[in-house]
């Protein structure tokens, strides 16, 4: 049996569950400190919400899902860089990762929403798609399932993106698209920046 290595993928779901029990038990008064507000962050200076934001949840739905997804594909890709680079440094470029791709989708929806004083996001969504977006680079022919439908993750980013850019031009549902957005970009491009090679092994799946 193979052992799955992934301690700060397990920390960052125990940490998101514990803050997000605590703050919907009085979410009004949570939410108004630290809950991503685009228009006091630029206007206040609340600069902490881009951090704090992102682990506070709406609801119990939304915080299952984030972790499910931060489980499924944070603790493979985490595997996989202590596997070649050892337990601290590969713990250390999965947390970078995932910190790097919360504060990108975190900056795009401030950009996009600071004039809209009512816009408030939570959610660990962005810093979420960033790994999975560094697990495509890695893995993109694996399969995800995408509405139940499986299909290779080269694809479901592709429609991952595809979507987002729609919702957000459409301002649909209330989901935080830019931050999907955002923290797949923010993902994508630490995950080139910090493994060495990362780009031409993501090149060579489609030679």
């Amino acid at each position: 049996m193979i052992e799955i290595k992934a301690p700060v993928t397990l920390v960052l779901i125990i940490v998101n569950i514990i803050i997000s029990l605590i703050t919907l038990r009085n979410k009004d008064k949570y939410f108004y400190e630290f809950a991503e507000w685009p228009y006091r962050i630029v206007y206040d200076r609340r600069i902490h919400q881009i951090i704090t934001s992102a682990f506070l949840h709406a609801d119990f739905y939304h915080l299952f899902f984030n972790m499910y997804a931060l489980y499924t594909f944070g603790s493979i890709l985490e595997n996989r860089f202590i596997y070649n680079f050892g337990e601290l440094d590969g713990s250390l470029y999965f947390a970078a990762i995932y910190f790097i791709s919360l504060v990108i989708g975190s900056l795009l929806t401030v950009f996009f929403n600071f004039k809209n004083p009512n816009y408030v996001a939570v959610g660990a969504s962005g810093a979420v798609s960033g790994i999975i977006f560094s697990f495509i680079i890695f893995y993109p022919k694996s399969t995800v399932g995408f509405f139940f439908i499986p299909m290779p993750a080269y694809v479901f980013a592709f429609l991952y993106i595809a979507i987002s850019i729609y919702g957000m031009k459409r301002n649909l549902g209330n989901i935080g698209h830019e931050a999907h957005i955002g923290g797949a970009l923010g993902g994508i491009l630490s995950t080139f920046l910090f493994i060495d090679g990362s780009f031409k092994l993501f090149l060579s799946y489609f030679k």
